[in-house]
């Protein structure tokens, strides 16, 4: 199976003539152009998703017949693709769509799936083609708050939430939040640097490939739509937040890092950004899990409103199948 590096030498299938292509700044008004008209709540097709998540071709798209593909690409899993995305109000043989990324895959040599399926994308998928089979994958569900749980955190629930900021207060009451702009960008890549550096080394090294993604959003904050928040403690910042509009009544937050030398730094990142920038907005969505424990534990402790479900789409029932989450568990 090619690597990553690879994909940018693939060109076409002779049974699917899917041809893709880097995600590069430039192509944003044509991936918008085939997302953004269907409102997604899920995170996943967001360009900024794409474009920072997606260098050295770990995503590529491709375009034919009206339909968008995503192909992913990453080293400890397998080629897959997400849900074809017909052009909205264009009419489309979606069933011919299925079939051209299933036959791609597989002239690719990788079990066919489709993953990180947004649920009217999984009912069509499925009512256009019963003879595939579908799973839920909850370690790509993405968390939805209100605005108002977490700019108010009222509530039992949030008890302890409130208590975390109570306490932050108490000790930095001369705190400062400002908007992040282009200019605190360096401060922003030095205090991501400070956060690694607290890591042991296996961990710090696992982050690397994050980091690039940290630093193509910082780098990019306007040609991509992103808003920002910072705090500031003693004129020294301590914690920066990105998300953007991923519709017109939900923000999408991307990216949240903070210095856990200053107690209660992430609520408090977190309430204020919501309070400064996301004032007319009426959901949170703040992304998957991935299946980490501590992510999992941290998310469902913010009380969601809902979940945005996704699925995982193939052609034969892959529920003990080995190798599908993984190389090493082949």
């Amino acid at each position: 199976m090619p690597n990553c590096c690879e994909c940018k030498n693939e060109t076409k299938t002779e049974s699917s003539e899917l041809i893709f292509k880097p995600i590069t700044l430039d192509v944003k008004p044509l991936i918008d152009s085939y997302a953004k008209p269907w409102n997604l709540e899920c995170s996943d097709l967001s360009f900024t998703n794409l474009f920072i998540w997606g260098f050295d071709n770990k995503m590529q798209y491709a375009e034919k017949d009206n339909v968008l593909y995503i192909k992913l690409h990453f080293s400890s899993v397998p080629m897959y693709l997400w849900a074809p995305i017909p052009k909205y109000g264009v009419e489309v043989d979606y069933k011919k769509a299925i079939y051209d990324g299933i036959e791609y895959m597989k002239a690719a040599g990788v079990e066919p799936t489709y993953r990180s399926v947004w649920t009217p994308f999984r009912d069509r998928i499925m009512e256009t083609c019963p003879e595939l089979f579908s799973m839920p994958t909850d370690i790509a569900w993405d968390y939805v708050y209100s605005r108002e749980s977490l700019a108010t955190l009222k509530g039992k629930k949030l008890h302890g939430k409130r208590n975390h900021i109570n306490k932050f207060l108490s000790k930095y009451p001369d705190y400062e939040y400002r908007k992040l702009t282009p200019d605190i960008v360096e401060d922003c890549i030095a205090l991501y640097d400070q956060w690694i550096a607290d890591k042991d080394e296996e961990t710090a090294k696992s982050l690397q490939t994050e980091k690039k993604s940290v630093i193509r959003a910082l780098n990019n904050i306007e040609d991509l739509g992103l808003t920002g928040g910072t705090i500031y403690i003693d004129g020294k910042l301590c914690a920066f937040t990105l998300g953007e509009r991923l519709h017109p009544h939900m923000q999408l937050i991307h990216i949240e890092k903070g210095d856990t030398n200053y107690d209660g730094i992430f609520p408090m990142i977190n309430q204020q950004y919501v309070l400064h920038e996301c004032q007319d907005v009426e959901l949170i969505n703040r992304e998957e899990d991935m299946g980490v424990e501590g992510m999992r534990k941290a998310k469902r402790s913010y009380n969601p409103l809902k979940m945005i479900e996704k699925y995982l789409i193939s052609t034969r029932d892959l529920t003990n199948a080995k190798g599908i989450w993984s190389h090493d568990d082949e």
